[in-house]
């Protein structure tokens, strides 16, 4: 099985993993501080274009990407840098392009859908920035359920009309990848297309929304926005199987992260029992809680070893990778949300505060477990696969 990053796991690297990895850990370490997220955060963008032009210079945006197109390596590089990434709270929308744009535009790529080249190459080298627009309200994790419809129009082009939302990355995005149907019922999996639309396009709105977490998402509305039939990638109606495996990979992705904010916050938080006193003595010498970190020891192992399964499985048969997928994101959402409430309550009143990271680290941990569908989706999928397959 794959281990990530798990002590000891770098002797099953090769060189240039290793060498990914520590690269991802120092960039982390050096440029990914605490205050620095803060002034991120702050920002017009909500995360740092200068980081965003250094993941690029160091290839991290072309991960899993074709050679063609600039890009190198696979799932197993793409998670050794989200990990690292996880463990940072990295502001920039990595997960929503390298994660989960980049993977769908290179499947259909690899089916014959030539206009993916260019936005791929242009992800790779830090140009331009990529975000899926599938999810809408009344289909909550559902990605399938979308009202949004592509109809002919008068002079051989289609019209757009519909909604988008938890458009991750949309607020920054310069070409938009959106969802819609050309034909069946409102929740069929068939019928359903890929367009590359410019977020400026005629009838586009978006509306960035900073979500609790500090990751950006959009809300998006189409208005009759009219694009050319070369806007759709891939077959007309095709594209669902596309989108449900680039949503696994970015699952898997997302899990990685998860097991890096873990490690970091179960760190933070031996640290400070360690070092906390009260009535003469460290915290850390009840034994109540040194089995509190035990058991956050083992659910972040466990995290570990599901992501490990997971990121495997991204190239196995779709009811396979969707099966190891959401076994991983089922239990993360749990047992991250856990580790979160326990850092917080372990640190006290502390752990509550803005100026303080561990808080931080349980936010995003909390919202990683809605993200591409919770526990009960994820555990809904799972006893449908089994019941398809039995």
């Amino acid at each position: 099985m794959t281990q990530i990053t798990a002590p000891g796991a770098a002797s099953l690297l090769d060189d240039e993993q290793r060498m990914l990895l520590d690269a991802a850990r120092k960039w982390a370490e050096r440029r990914c501080g605490f205050e620095q997220r803060q002034a991120a955060l702050a920002s017009t963008d909500g995360f740092s274009r200068e980081h965003w032009r250094e993941m690029a210079e160091m290839g991290w945006l072309g991960l899993g990407l074709p050679e063609a197109c600039g890009g190198y390596g696979g799932a197993l590089e793409a998670a050794l840098v989200a990990e690292q990434l996880g463990g940072a709270l990295s502001a920039e929308p990595w997960l929503a392009n390298t994660g989960l744009a980049g993977p769908l535009l290179a499947a259909l790529h690899a089916q014959g859908a030539t206009a993916a080249a260019p936005l791929l190459s242009a992800l790779a080298a830090g140009e331009s920035m990529l975000a899926l627009a599938a999810f809408e309200r009344q289909g909550r994790h559902d990605a399938f359920d979308v009202a949004t419809r592509a109809l002919p129009g008068a002079d051989g082009s289609l019209l757009i009309d519909g909604r988008k939302t938890l458009v991750l990355g949309g607020g920054a995005a310069r070409t938009l990848l959106v969802l819609a149907r050309e034909h069946g019922d409102a929740r069929a999996t068939d019928g359903l297309s890929l367009f590359a639309v410019p977020a400026d396009a005629p009838g586009v709105h978006v509306r960035a929304l900073p979500t609790y977490d500090g990751r950006q998402t959009a809300d998006v509305a189409l208005r009759g926005v009219r694009v050319p039939p070369a806007a759709r990638l891939g077959a007309a109606g095709g594209a669902w199987s596309a989108v449900e495996a680039a949503l696994d990979h970015a699952t898997a992705m997302l899990c990685a992260e998860c097991v890096g904010a873990m490690d970091r916050l179960i760190d933070m938080t031996r640290e400070y029992v360690l070092a906390r006193k009260q009535f003469g003595r460290t915290i850390a010498s009840n034994q109540v809680i040194q089995h509190r970190l035990v058991d956050l020891w083992v659910a972040a192992q466990q995290a570990r070893a599901l992501t490990a399964a997971a990121v495997d499985a991204l190239a196995d048969t779709a009811p396979r990778r969707a099966r190891a997928v959401s076994l991983a994101k089922a239990f993360v959402c749990a047992q991250g949300r856990a580790v979160g409430e326990d850092g917080v309550q372990l640190h006290g009143a502390i752990g509550m505060t803005d100026e303080y990271a561990v808080g931080h680290y349980y936010k995003r941990l909390a919202a990683a477990a809605n993200l591409f569908g919770d526990e009960p989706w994820h555990l809904a999928r799972l006893d449908a696969l089994e019941r398809s397959q039995g």
